[in-house]
């Protein structure tokens, strides 16, 4: 079910409700990760970047809280809060210029997406 956020479309999770209920990822804006997210299906990713995605997808749904979530990270997945007019969004290194990028509100975390930041 498409949800509309700030003229994107995003995605409203779905799946297993326990999961769900626990996790702070509330939307997903990129559809490949959002097939990732909920079925486990990486075929719309780019072979060489879906383990790293699964990786920092399954770190996101598993924390309570974003410092938690900086505070469990690997180092190597660069995290850091983006600048400028995107200030409010965060930042995580899949591999060469992909990111992955949200924003956090309200202590979840809101238009996930994959971005090719070069």
């Amino acid at each position: 079910m498409p949800l509309q956020t700030d003229g994107a479309t995003s995605f409203i999770l779905h799946g297993n409700a326990e999961h769900v209920r626990h996790t702070i990822v509330r939307s997903i804006c990129h559809r490949s990760l959002c097939q990732l997210y909920e079925a486990d299906s990486p075929r719309l990713l780019k072979q060489d970047l879906a383990e790293r995605v699964r990786g920092i997808l399954t770190a996101l749904a598993m924390v309570e809280t974003m410092e938690g979530f900086i505070r469990e990270v690997a180092s190597g997945w660069r995290v850091h809060r983006l600048t400028g007019a995107r200030r409010n969004a965060w930042s995580v290194s899949v591999s060469g210029n992909w990111r992955i990028t949200f924003e956090e509100r309200d202590g979840g975390i809101e238009r996930l997406n994959l971005e090719d930041c070069h």
